[in-house]
């Protein structure tokens, strides 16, 4: 989807959407009170500064990307550049994990493991599994892990749907982070509800990168078994099952726009 869609829907957002005022549910109100709107916790700088430092890491990684189903030569630094996390989002998903206290985490997706990182350093007691499918980036991510002495997460190589398909672990919260198109979302969505422990979060990124993904985002708000969805435009919040009325809400996210230079 070109810049231009994706600023109009930015802005569509960010005028049809709510603060925490207004919003009647106890438990998404204090959510929003408590997680999303707070500047607190938020990962220490030594973390930032490390991810920071592979923008300038000129390091070839050759690998299978099977976005492009192709094998590919990337420099480190175009990974740290263009596909990993504005530190703003790493910093809502490391206090997601300060919150709703997980013992386990699967992320699918996990780049050079910055999101990963973040959330690991939050709670050591947590367990947390990233799946990357290019093979040369999930060794570096998992090498990254270990520089920064993170030995409760690590890196699966393997693609989405073969982790899906011979894993049959289940998990506190689920991170999708992939192909954000319709089919693919859909059918890593309807795998991973399965594998989501009661009053788990299922978390989805870039909700609005293609009129695909936003499709599948009207589709999960529709799913039987969803009860409550957050939609902050970057991220996608999902329960399932919740002991409430099934209810869409959509919150500006950040409160303030200065925080996406955090």
């Amino acid at each position: 989807m070109g810049l231009y869609q994706t600023s109009r829907d930015f802005i569509w957002h960010r005028f049809a959407s709510k603060t925490r005022h207004g919003v009647h549910s106890p438990f998404v109100y204090s959510l929003i009170d408590q997680c999303i709107y707070r500047s607190r916790p938020k990962p220490e700088r030594r973390f930032v500064t490390f991810f920071e430092r592979l923008k300038q890491d000129a390091t070839p990684l050759k690998g299978m990307d099977y976005g492009k189903n192709e094998e590919t030569i990337v420099p480190v630094s175009v990974y740290a550049k263009q596909s990993a996390m504005p530190n703003f989002q790493v910093a809502l998903m490391h206090r997601l994990v300060h919150y709703l206290k997980p013992a386990s985490v699967l992320e699918l997706g996990s780049n050079l493991g910055k999101s990963l990182a973040m959330m690991a350093a939050e709670n050591p007691e947590c367990e947390l599994i990233g799946v990357e499918g290019n093979s040369s980036v999930a060794a570096h991510a998992n090498q990254n892990l270990r520089a920064l002495q993170l030995g409760n997460a690590k890196v699966v190589c393997s693609t989405f749907d073969a982790f899906l398909e011979n894993d049959k672990l289940s998990f506190d919260m689920i991170f999708l982070d992939g192909d954000h198109h319709y089919e693919p979302t859909m059918r890593y969505f309807n795998a991973i509800k399965h594998r989501l422990n009661g009053g788990g979060a299922i978390v989805l990124h870039d909700l609005y990168y293609s009129d695909g993904m936003k499709r599948a985002w009207a589709e999960i708000k529709k799913d039987r078994n969803v009860t409550i969805t957050i939609d902050l435009f970057f991220f996608g919040l999902v329960w399932l099952g919740k002991n409430q009325a099934k209810e869409n809400f959509s919150i500006k996210f950040p409160a303030s726009l200065l925080r996406i230079f955090f």
